[in-house]
């Protein structure tokens, strides 16, 4: 096996204006792709849905294949039908085999081959609702994992989208077909659809196919693999197989998870449920309180968290199921969520399943994969559900008692050994309406969690961007990254507050952008810049008026001290990162050791904010008189001194 990202050959692929975006989409999830070298993978699939004498009886009495000739009744060459009528001999073949072998089973009538080469299949994406494509062949299905596809407003709705197809055909013609860098481009947007189309999906295939051989393109949540070229016409049994694995009435055969199901009326989902196990491993059925998941990445490849709400069957309590694919080297969230049992300030699990399948499983590695290969492991875990995230605030004392709440659940899981690594107001909820003190704000999604005595260095591509530490931010510029600790974590909520209380004013209004933060978000992509964009503004002393004007003085306060502490930190754990972990002869050890002091320090710093903020007569009125000397790089008007 190996790994492929160009071809030699390379032609215009579509005419399509939307198609550079489509592929901009989807580039991500091609940089791993493995090219297998041999035709194992595709020989070995859905063997048991057809004995081989089965297939040989077809063989000798159909009217689409020759066992004379060793062939398919298909045109020898299809170039003369490029404008005319191309799909039609595929589709006849293909209707053949399923007809044949579908005709006593669950399949009839809830299967068949469509030519969509003319059909516009619409697009699921945030802000290109306009996007479609069109595959040359689609095998269209019912059942409780598919609905019709939805229209556009005034559109008349099809009756074949990428919510009702168990896979989809790419017909080349030989001698004018696409380099398989463009076949895999075209095939990858196809698989995207699919997976978005169809939330519980586990994996895609995809089949590109010629007059006379076929090519496997297999999706899942490591990647893509696709096999080398198969006459089909010599090895029928395999074709055989494949399309009637491609279009199984069996919903495991084409890659959907059947824990998840739906009602469906009037060929559209209209309940549904999830089932999973309980600490006994006996089933526990949920019924969805939502139809779709309300939260999906929308990628093939990665932890592909996909969130559906449940309720309790007994109680009728709103719950929230967590669906990821995890790297096969990282502990499963469930593990760190069963040490928060019973805390205050983080998400409560109800019950897990951490082991539910592994992509290396689903790609049929004869020995070892390739070494570029990624194993995920899927997990699905129930939790308690919450309020909002705090950036939905209405009141400062309402967003100051949540990320309170919030850092001393962090404090305690610190003291169980666990370091978030991925803060964010993303990621810290309200508590429940009428939640005591301890349950105003919760910590959630430990996804990349990790325990503090790995001693894994600080890591750039881990976490959300504007919020990570700027020992993160410089782990791309040192030769030995400080190990990650409990100081990155508490940095990122005091970037949370920086961001919340730069764009918006304390009843959660936003008012006119912020330089400093829009600079953040354009240097997302470069550690470098954003790293000395931080360091900046953790070293300036200096703040802008407008943030007083916005704020009242409590949450002034606060965030002044809490840059202060954060920046003279940061400041000998920089100095000490320069140094080889030699050199530093344990000096790093002081910041564990001092931990409960940090927290307890910043935990102060909220409560006196929170306590004055219920005191207005107290406020400061914001000042008004001439701007402090000093500056940022940007010049200082508009600043107030972090010092006066």
């Amino acid at each position: 096996m190996r790994t492929r990202s160009s071809d030699k050959k390379t032609k215009p692929v579509s005419h399509d204006p939307t198609y550079d975006e489509q592929k901009r989409l989807i580039l991500s999830e091609l940089e791993e792709a493995i090219s297998l070298e041999d035709d194992t993978f595709i020989r070995s699939l859905y063997h048991h849905v057809a004995l081989e004498s089965t297939i040989d009886a077809f063989l000798k009495k159909s009217r689409f294949y020759s066992l004379a000739q060793r062939r398919w009744k298909l045109p020898g060459s299809c170039t003369k039908l490029l404008d005319n009528d191309l799909c039609t001999p595929f589709v006849k073949v293909f209707a053949s085999i399923m007809r044949h072998f579908w005709s006593e089973s669950s399949a009839q009538g809830t299967r068949e081959v469509v030519d969509t080469h003319a059909t516009g299949l619409l697009h699921c994406e945030p802000n290109a609702s306009s996007h479609s494509s069109s595959p040359s062949l689609a095998f269209r299905a019912e059942g409780p994992s598919f609905q019709l596809p939805p229209a556009n407003p005034g559109e008349t709705p099809t009756k074949v989208g990428y919510s009702n197809i168990t896979s989809c055909i790419e017909i080349q013609v030989d001698g004018n077909e696409l380099s398989v860098a463009d076949q895999l481009v075209r095939v990858t947007i196809y698989a995207r659809q699919i997976f978005i189309h169809q939330p519980n999906r586990q994996f895609v295939r995809v089949l590109v196919i010629s007059e006379s051989h076929i090519r496997l393109f297999h999706f899942d949540r490591s990647g893509v693999q696709y096999t080398p070229l198969l006459n089909f016409h010599e090895d029928p049994h395999t074709f055989v197989r494949l399309v009637l694995g491609l279009s199984s009435p069996d919903e495991l055969d084409i890659g959907l998870d059947a824990s998840i199901q739906w009602t469906i009326e009037g060929g559209r989902k209209v309940g549904g449920t999830i089932r999973t196990r309980g600490a006994g491993l006996q089933d526990i059925i949920y019924p969805l309180a939502q139809i779709e998941p309300f939260f999906f990445r929308g990628s093939i490849s990665g932890r592909s968290t996909t969130c559906w709400k449940v309720r309790d069957s007994e109680t009728n309590e709103e719950l929230l199921v967590k669906d990821m694919w995890r790297s096969e080297d990282r502990i499963s969230e469930h593990t760190f969520l069963q040490d928060a049992i019973g805390l205050p300030g983080v998400v409560q699990m109800v019950n897990c399943e951490p082991d539910r399948c592994e992509t290396k499983s689903l790609r049929g590695f004869g020995g070892d994969p390739p070494a570029k290969f990624r194993n995920r492991i899927e997990s699905r875990i129930v939790i308690k559900t919450y309020g909002k995230s705090v950036d939905r605030y209405t009141s400062a004392k309402q967003l100051f008692c949540a990320l309170r709440d919030a850092i001393a659940g962090h404090l305690e899981l610190f003291k169980k050994g666990t370091l978030h690594r991925d803060v964010s107001p993303f990621n810290v909820l309200f508590g429940n309406p009428g939640a005591e003190p301890g349950f105003r704000g919760i910590l959630i999604d430990f996804d990349i969690a990790i325990r503090r005595i790995w001693n894994k260095p600080a890591d750039g591509k881990i976490g959300t961007r504007l919020y990570q530490s700027l020992a993160v931010l410089s782990s791309c510029t040192v030769p030995d990254p400080f190990p990650y600790d409990h100081l990155d974590d508490l940095e990122s909520f005091l970037y949370i507050v920086v961001q919340i209380m730069f764009t918006q004013d304390s009843n959660g209004v936003a008012h006119s952008g912020s330089e400093m933060i829009s600079q953040w978000e354009k240097a997302s992509h470069n550690c470098r810049t954003a790293a000395a964009l931080k360091g900046a503004y953790l070293a300036s002393e200096f703040l802008p008026r407008e943030v007083e004007q916005h704020w009242p003085s409590p949450c002034v306060d606060l965030i002044l001290t809490f840059t202060t502490f954060i920046h003279s930190n940061v400041k000998q754990k920089l100095k000490l990162s320069q140094l080889s972990p030699r050199a530093r002869n344990d000096k790093d050890q002081v910041f564990a050791a001092n931990a409960i002091q940090h927290y307890a320090h910043i935990l102060q710093l909220f409560d006196t904010a929170i306590e004055a903020l219920d005191k207005p007569d107290t406020w400061r009125a914001p000042e008004t008189d001439v701007p402090c000397p000093g500056s940022l790089s940007s010049g200082s008007d508009g600043w107030r001194n972090i010092n006066d």
